[in-house]
């Protein structure tokens, strides 16, 4: 059973399944995956948000890494907003973990646990609720591609969202949007497709990815 350990952390709850739980062989793995990773695209562009996938890394690792890959190398954050999904609770709005740090076999990610307890106070849409961050891997999974492109030079906001639907979204996004600065960085995390076959799937993403492209949804 995972808990919440060493000061209240959020220890790895998917390490050696979704990704290596050494951190030897978790820094190869990530080095191989940048090493194949799509270059950047735009070399001047400063990167405020990005859309990661969080299945297991043989499945998805180097489209995540593609995606950390467009992070400058000289770009540094104040703090990273990582917003993932719930595959464990249904709730409404979003749960701000704000208990401790979290941790992955390459070490602590600091959360800035006195701003998250604000975020969590400023709006109804935010709720504590830690045990929907306590098995969750969609948040999880995104923290070594972090570590290993950022160091330990930022700090986390970790967010899981118990709900899909639109309007409470809606009112996530206009909740955190004060937030959205170039000091700071938004991490999505989300698959996109699951289950269709290839072209149907291919169609769907493209228009998903082009309608958030354009601020069209």
């Amino acid at each position: 059973m995972v808990g919440f350990l060493n000061n209240n952390n959020r220890k790895a709850a998917v390490a050696g399944q979704f990704y290596p739980g050494s951190r030897t062989e978790l820094n190869e793995q990530l080095r191989e995956l940048f090493q194949n990773a799509a270059p950047r695209l735009l070399e001047k562009e400063q990167i405020q948000a990005l859309i990661s996938p969080h299945a297991g890394y043989v499945f998805s690792g180097e489209v995540a890494a593609s995606a950390f890959q467009q992070i400058p190398e000289t770009q540094s954050y104040k703090r990273v907003f990582v917003l993932a999904s719930s595959h464990q609770y249904s709730f409404k709005g979003a749960s701000v973990f704000c208990k401790g740090n979290y941790e992955t076999p390459l070490g602590e990610v600091k959360v800035d646990i006195k701003l998250a307890k604000q975020i969590l106070e400023s709006s109804e849409v935010f709720v504590n609720k830690p045990e929907a961050h306590e098995t969750e891997h969609s948040l999880e999974v995104q923290l070594p591609f972090l570590q290993y492109k950022l160091g330990d030079n930022f700090k986390l906001i970790p967010i899981i969202l118990g709900t899909n639907g639109a309007e409470a979204c809606k009112k996530i996004a206009e909740a955190l949007q004060d937030y959205f600065t170039s000091e700071n960085l938004f991490v999505i995390s989300t698959d996109f497709s699951h289950y269709p076959d290839y072209e149907n799937a291919t169609e769907i993403d493209n228009k998903t990815a082009d309608a958030i492209c354009s601020n069209n949804p």
